[in-house]
């Protein structure tokens, strides 16, 4: 971005993003940690901060070590605390306002630049105002890191691809930026197939300055950028690609209300292919009076039969067919393809405003930003009250019990860890035997679980199998019921 008042408008809507996030936290006070995923990041951000200080091998992790490693550098200025990780996330999401702004003015650029400027504010918008992005942006998770890296190195293969000089640091620096939302999220692994195509298209048109030669170097290049990043996560051990192993892909699910995946079994509302459908019309993606100005974008960008059209119609794709065939339902999951229907939006406005419609126009972003603003403080408000319900949940269960209680729990384990001194061991991991283990000797120990759910979604399965060890082995007695969640003492071993 060169034009200093396009970089005032990033610096602006940079800004305007970030406002909003902060206010929204002043609103919903929230530390960033909720369910079991958060706690799981962050207390791993610690184990490897310390690893890396002893000069440790990289500790064993579900997911890969990108988002972590981001917390780790956090905690160097702020501190070992929940702000670092949340931190990362905020500054993360408000980023990605001013870079889907640079992205979609790469798009209109070679047309006009007074259109891709004004295509890529309102663009910028959107992704600002965005509830699920609001979510991802305030809490301790991988979302919003992983998606701003994407979406530079989107901007900067399309800014490669955009111009007859074809100069090759863009492109390293898009491979390198790739390999950074791939180490964050390893969905995003599959941007490289459009990606490679949309600098393909660039070099078909300008093959003549391009060659065979040229070409060979720059892709191999780009590849040992990309790959000596993804290669070290995959060389830190089977331990961080724990999420590859579970995901379930298979183009079946795309039709399926009814799964089984490694967290139970489910019935959803709708099909897999129709949830990940959803952001098309979801308030807290887009606004449902914004999908016309969608399809208008969508429309001009397959017309335009330019290097844009591969990189913005083939991110949405790629991403989409993978996420219609996982055996999962995650509203957050959806991020992933977030950026370019927000350009799609953009170019929509455009259209709309060369047909001279501008009042209409202005009308209905006014009203569609105002309803995403409200519809994601109620969305983040909602979140940040199911988290609080899970903490006001262990706090219960702290009043009832001993100080440093043992208690058997499942869902709640990191809420009890963090927020009690009770000692909370998780029952998902456990056997009949080891569980025996973790009971018999050790005094008068408890339970707390939801046990309706561990009854309907986890049949057969480790927490179901877990539970009925403790109720037909040592017994079970109810002492409470909050909140959903029974506080049972377990008998004494035989």
């Amino acid at each position: 971005m060169r034009d200093s008042r396009d970089a005032w408008i990033a610096a602006g809507l940079f800004s305007v993003a970030l406002l909003i996030r902060v206010l929204v936290l002043a609103l919903c006070p929230f530390d960033g940690l909720y369910g079991q995923d958060a706690y799981a990041y962050y207390d791993y951000a610690v184990t490897l901060r310390a690893s890396l200080m002893h000069g440790q091998p990289f500790p064993p992790f579900f997911w890969p070590l990108g988002y972590p490693l981001h917390v780790v550098a956090a905690m160097g200025v702020l501190g070992v605390t929940p702000l670092a990780g949340q931190m990362v996330s905020l500054i993360a999401g408000a980023l990605i306002a001013p870079l889907t702004f640079a992205l979609t003015r790469e798009a209109l650029l070679p047309i006009d630049a007074r259109r891709a400027r004004r295509a890529g504010v309102a663009a910028g918008l959107i992704v600002a105002a965005a509830g699920q992005l609001m979510i991802s942006s305030v809490s301790i998770m991988s979302d919003a890191t992983g998606l701003a890296w994407a979406t530079a190195s989107a901007w900067l293969t399309l800014h490669y691809a955009s111009r007859r000089t074809l100069r090759p640091v863009p492109l390293m620096l898009a491979a390198f930026a790739l390999s950074m939302a791939v180490i964050a999220r390893w969905v995003y692994g599959l941007l490289a197939f459009p990606w490679a195509a949309c600098v393909g298209w660039a070099w078909r048109r300008n093959w003549s300055t391009i060659g065979w030669r040229r070409a060979t170097t720059l892709t191999l290049s780009a590849i040992v950028v990309g790959g000596v990043i993804v290669g070290a996560q995959l060389l830190a051990g089977e331990a961080h690609t724990g999420d590859l192993q579970v995901v379930g892909w298979h183009p079946a699910n795309i039709l399926r209300r009814q799964v089984v995946n490694s967290d139970g079994a489910f019935e959803y509302a709708l099909p897999t292919g129709l949830f990940y459908a959803r952001p098309l019309i979801d308030p807290s993606f887009a606004f449902p009076l914004l999908t016309p100005l969608l399809v208008i974008g969508a429309r001009t960008l397959v017309r335009s039969g330019r290097s844009a059209s591969v990189l913005l119609i083939g991110w949405l794709l790629v991403v989409y067919v993978f996420l219609a065939g996982i055996a999962w339902q995650n509203e957050r999951f959806s991020l992933a393809f977030f950026p370019p229907l927000a350009v799609w939006v953009g170019l929509g406005t455009d259209a709309i405003w060369q047909a001279r419609r501008t009042s209409w126009l202005v009308g209905l972003l006014t009203v569609s930003l105002t309803g995403m603003g409200v519809w994601g403080l109620r969305d983040v408000s909602g979140f940040v009250n199911r988290k609080n319900a899970d903490v006001d949940r262990a706090r219960h269960a702290a009043s009832q019990l001993p100080d440093d209680a043992r208690v058997i729990t499942f869902g709640l384990t990191l809420t009890l860890k963090h927020y009690t001194d009770l000692d909370a061991i998780e029952i998902y991991g456990e056997t009949p035997d080891s569980l025996r283990d973790r009971v018999c000797g050790h005094g008068t120990v408890f339970a707390y679980l939801d046990v309706v759910n561990i009854e309907r979604q986890w049949q057969g399965l480790s927490p179901e199998i877990n539970y009925h060890a403790l109720r037909d082995g040592p017994g079970l007695t109810m002492i409470d019921l909050y909140a959903g969640f029974t506080l049972l003492k377990i008998g004494d071993c035989e």
